[in-house]
């Protein structure tokens, strides 16, 4: 920041410090690694506005140090900047001098802010610096809980808790890490993910600033930039609230907590990883009333969702689910427990982790670091008598031939694998090890699925696929289908929600034979008699004319080819 003049040279011209304290400062600095700043305040040297003006003096603009007769003033101008943009780019307005609004921010050089607010406002911008602390101050007595339900509503977030007890080695985070400032960005972060419906929120130490991007419908989005005088508070807060140990910054954690917005109960898993510029954390919130669907919630097409309801009544048998990460093989298993969920069935799970509680199955988690694997979880299942089985995901050649076994002696198992598409599973297997007799004896279908954004239905508009490109993959004829606009129901995206593609495969007996053989997929594809195999571009471009998703979506998850075009 100080690339004009350094701190401590502005400090001496301006007559502030001595030589003489400069040189005492810098070497308490080299002993406990604070920085000079900071170091010459504990000193008595310099107050925290003489360090807040030299700061704002290589901002190259006014200091602003928001006392109450400002902040009272600025009631005058607060509706030029809602409480949204306020908390997003922590910024304070000040007044208004003819077409200028001025404004408190810790980060005059923000571009997109200053740009963001000329819009919004439609007034010059004109920027002075305040520090983090004291703008979260007073942006919480200018706006008040009572304007902000959303973004700063800290009586509206319930978090299951521990309380912080402190830790000898982060003594600033000690000071701060409960303010009601940093709870109150935190809360309207979680807030804000849960309004829009993200699955997880991304806190990412950049060298100059905390930027929190949330995923929505699959996709990462940008949504505020937070100082980086305060990533250490905000990032101490969240592992707080995750039960971890904030004082460790060296080694990846995990952890979890649950909190409540409105009457909406979420999950959350937190995981931490150092980084170059800091750790770096994710939260994955789990909603567990949109999560726990049913089989008929998925969107499913009605003969893939009445073959696998057929294929999940058998007594025994292997059912595999695959896909890649995050294509929502979890909810369709959870569907699937809930449609043959029976008193009359002992029905077990091992799960890493346990997402979601299903009253009336037995749930369990496995903990490797115990020595709880998934092989060794599923022998003790199996030892409990159970009906039917859940295997959150074969990794390896001895939980894949546990589950086999399972299978073969009377027990329904559900279980997920990592492949391109159904017809891989078989090939899958093989190259785990597990001999193509005992896979022939378990196996009876595999879904695979991907999940695509769902174009809005508000705004969306039809159009006809002309390009020879794309119409040359899809049989040569044009296609009926429709386009993402965006409108203020999906925040201008054009896309709200996600909808799945799916793929069901049958194990015949001309197509067991196969496997015997150890065929690939390509020849088990084709081998697959009429009614066995229903593909995943059947289904994509079943949905894209039905207007639920664009082409531009399916082409991004599904390879469309001559398949495709006999679907047309």
């Amino acid at each position: 920041m100080y690339g004009v003049k350094r701190l401590g040279e502005w400090l001496l011209q301006k007559g502030k410090i001595t030589p003489q304290q400069l040189e005492e400062a810098l070497t308490t600095q080299r002993i406990t690694g604070k920085k000079l700043g900071e170091t010459l305040i504990e000193l008595g040297y310099i107050t925290p506005d003489d360090y807040y003006e030299a700061q704002a003096e290589q901002w190259e603009c006014p200091f602003e140090p928001l006392h109450e007769a400002t902040i009272e003033r600025a009631q005058q101008v607060r509706q030029w900047i809602g409480v949204q943009e306020a908390t997003r780019f922590l910024v304070v307005p000040l007044r208004l001098d003819g077409n200028t609004l001025w404004i408190a921010t810790a980060d005059p050089n923000n571009v997109e802010m200053l740009d963001q607010l000329r819009q919004s406002t439609g007034k010059f911008i004109k920027a002075a610096f305040s520090p983090p602390e004291r703008l979260m101050q007073a942006i919480a007595r200018l706006y008040g809980t009572h304007e902000a339900t959303l973004h700063d509503a800290p009586d509206n977030l319930e978090v299951e808790e521990s309380e912080w007890d402190g830790v000898e080695d982060v003594t600033l985070l000690e000071q701060t890490v409960n303010q009601a400032p940093v709870i109150r960005l935190v809360n309207s972060i979680l807030l804000e993910a849960v309004e829009r419906g993200a699955s997880d929120i991304h806190f990412e130490p950049l060298e100059n600033r905390l930027q929190v991007r949330l995923r929505i419908d699959g996709v990462l989005y940008p949504v505020r930039t937070v100082p980086r005088s305060l990533q250490a508070s905000v990032l101490a807060r969240v592992k707080l609230m995750g039960e971890m140990d904030i004082a460790d910054r060296r080694r990846p954690q995990d952890g979890r907590f649950t909190f409540k917005s409105g009457e909406r109960k979420i999950d959350a898993r937190v995981s931490s990883l150092p980084t170059v510029f800091g750790e770096r954390v994710v939260v994955r919130l789990l909603n567990r009333e949109t999560a726990l669907k049913t089989l008929n919630q998925l969107g499913m097409p009605p003969q893939v969702e009445q073959e696998l309801i057929q294929l999940v009544s058998k007594p025994w048998g292997m059912i595999l689910v695959t896909g890649p990460t995050g294509s929502g093989k979890s909810t369709t298993l959870y569907a699937l427990l809930q449609q043959i969920k029976s008193d009359r069935r002992n029905i077990l799970t091992c799960e890493d982790p346990v997402e979601f509680t299903i009253e009336g199955i037995g749930q369990s988690q496995v903990n490797e670091r115990a020595g709880l694997t998934f092989a060794n979880q599923l022998r003790a299942i199996l030892r409990q008598d159970p009906d039917v089985v859940l295997v959150g995901e074969v990794r390896d050649a001895e939980t894949a031939e546990i589950a086999c076994r399972a299978a073969m002696t009377g027990h329904l198992v559900l279980a997920t694998l990592h492949t391109n598409d159904a017809t891989s599973a078989p090939a899958r297997l093989v190259d785990m090890g597990i001999p193509p007799f005992l896979i022939n004896s378990a196996l009876v279908g595999v879904l695979a699925q991907r999940l695509v954004r769902r174009l809005c239905d508000r705004c969306k508009e039809p159009t006809t696929i002309t390009d020879p490109v794309l119409t040359n993959l899809l049989g040569g004829a044009p296609l009926e289908a429709y386009q993402p606009v965006g409108c203020t129901a999906c925040n201008n995206i054009g896309y709200k929600g996600r909808v799945g593609l799916y793929e069901l495969f049958i194990v015949s007996e001309p197509v067991r034979r196969l496997i015997a053989h150890e065929a690939d997929s390509e020849a088990i594809r084709a081998a697959a008699p009429p009614g066995t195999l229903f593909t995943m571009q059947q289904d994509a471009l079943q949905k894209v004319r039905n207007g639920l998703t664009s082409l531009e979506e399916v082409l991004a998850q599904v390879q469309l080819g001559t398949s495709a075009a006999r679907a047309a």
